[in-house]
């Protein structure tokens, strides 16, 4: 039987995350738009609800946040607090016996997750991102499209990884550091900095 959802979020990433959610054989039951109403549409498949707080609506249902910005991390605990996160992956996914994939995590189509990994509470793993054997990925981060991390990898909370980035093995991406599309990590990544290029380098602060 169908395990009934709710997602929070109604902007693109939502439209992309229904469609992962409506596939790994989840019933999206309704977007719930807490903060813009001209969002709300009865006539939406799923309908878009506008509800002031959006912790109202089903409180019993599981919950999938679908936001992809910055601002998700509040989101998913704000949530979190109230009703279960459900966790999402998509049937093309390869995500190994031993792996662990903690509450809210969302796999999209095309991702690989290898043995002894873990992904953390409420990450992202886009769409082909392949991690591997032995790595620790933390919560609230987001994998973009394409990106490679390599085995015996630590990634902290609160980390974003680019579109296509390659991650070398056994490195540490310190919390909050931000990993730029394309970037070529060799060594290890200090804790809420940027890094670009090939290979990678943090950015100039201004």
């Amino acid at each position: 039987m169908s395990v009934r959802v709710v997602l929070i979020g109604a902007g693109r990433f939502a439209e992309e995350t229904t469609d992962v959610a409506r596939d790994a054989g989840f019933t999206v039951v309704a977007w719930v738009e807490g903060l813009d109403p001209a969002r709300a549409a009865a006539d939406h498949d799923p309908p878009i609800l506008w509800i002031d707080d959006q912790l109202l609506f089903e409180p019993d249902l599981p919950a999938v946040v679908a936001i992809g910005s910055v601002a998700r991390r509040g989101t998913v605990e704000r949530v979190a607090a109230t009703r279960r996160l459900a966790t999402v992956v998509h049937p093309s996914c390869v995500v190994a016996r031993t792996a662990g994939l903690s509450d809210g995590v969302v796999l999209f189509p095309g991702t690989i997750v290898a043995a002894r990994s873990r992904v953390g509470f409420g990450t992202i793993v886009n769409r082909g991102a392949s991690i591997g054997h032995h790595t620790a990925i933390g919560a609230h981060c987001f994998i973009g499209p394409g990106a490679v991390i390599a085995g015996g990898v630590v990634v902290g909370d609160g980390v974003r990884v680019g579109l296509g980035a390659l991650i070398r093995d056994d490195i540490v991406i310190g919390e909050g550091a931000t990993v730029g599309m394309g970037a070529v990590c060799l060594r290890d990544v200090p804790a809420g900095a940027t890094v670009v290029g090939n290979p990678a380098r943090a950015l100039e602060r201004a």
